[in-house]
């Protein structure tokens, strides 16, 4: 694969040019690697694969920073060998840490969200659909684009989705959320021409990438005027929204799929922050400032 080589020898690079030391390069490449399962590089797959990293480290600041550093250099050095398509520096203007952290969306945000998306075209049925399953039952967005129409059980109100470490767990499907996703599944996903068996397809009757999931996201979302809306702060939202409304955190842990509780605790973080939000916005002594 072209990108892994252009790894090698970035590593190469910069330990011949620049003298670095071995402990050095083995932290760049560890930071690196996954960035080589990225078919195409691009502002967006850039996008996708530093909220991952962000998530895959339970959002803690100063990784996050190592990891920007890293991929800042890598594609200078990609740039200098005329193998990037785009300059990257736009990719990197400030605030550069903030643009990765958790986006948590107000509950009259999340339900203008529903409110505007169209359900008289196919697409934005299709939209709808993926909305419910990031916010209504907090799917991580590689789980949502991979569901299957063998995991979706409108009966009884279940979903089991396939989630890290290819573990299936079983997510109620509220009432509401259960109506547009089968207003989906029975009268308009057979518009696109199905090709696969997953719930969420693109234009061409394929599964839907996580790259078009975030774009479709970026698109309902451009009118609430806040920047890096992704399909996690959907994720995001519902897990601070739980909190808020009383919910276990060993429950919480369950639906999110969470192996360790400790990654479910970041939420209760960003409860603290929501609550402090909502207390700014909606008392009487704190909303003339």
């Amino acid at each position: 694969m072209l990108l892994d080589q252009n790894l090698k020898d970035y590593l190469r690079y910069i330990g011949i040019e620049k003298n670095l030391s071995k402990e050095t390069i083995k932290n760049y490449k560890a930071d690196l690697k996954p960035l080589c399962e990225i078919e195409k590089l691009s502002v967006e797959t850039i996008d996708v694969f530093l909220a991952d990293r962000a998530q895959a480290f339970n959002y803690k600041p100063s990784s996050l920073a190592r990891h920007i550093s890293s991929l800042r250099g890598f594609l200078k050095y990609l740039e200098e060998q005329n193998q990037l398509d785009f300059p990257p520096e736009n990719l990197f203007t400030a605030p550069q840490l903030e643009r990765y952290l958790p986006q948590v969306l107000s509950i009259d945000e999340v339900n203008e969200v529903f409110a505007n998306i169209n359900t008289n075209d196919k697409f934005g049925v299709r939209d709808l659909a993926l909305v419910e399953l990031l916010y209504s039952t907090g799917l991580r967005i590689s789980e949502a684009v991979s569901l299957k129409l063998e995991h979706i059980d409108l009966d009884k109100g279940w979903i089991t989705p396939v989630g890290k470490g290819n573990k299936q767990r079983l997510v109620p499907l509220g009432v509401k959320a259960a109506e547009n996703i089968k207003m989906w599944l029975f009268e308009w996903r057979q518009k696109f021409k199905p090709r696969t068996d997953t719930v969420i397809l693109n234009f061409h009757g394929k599964k839907l990438s996580r790259v078009g999931a975030w774009m479709v996201i970026q698109t309902r979302t451009a009118f609430l005027g806040r920047e890096s809306i992704s399909p996690h702060s959907f994720r995001h939202s519902f897990a601070t929204h739980c909190l808020a409304g009383g919910m276990d955190l060993r429950i919480l842990q369950e639906l999110l799929g969470h192996s360790n509780i400790s990654t479910t605790q970041i939420y209760t973080h960003l409860d603290n922050a929501y609550l402090k939000e909502e207390h700014r916005a909606f008392h009487p002594r704190e909303r003339s400032f």
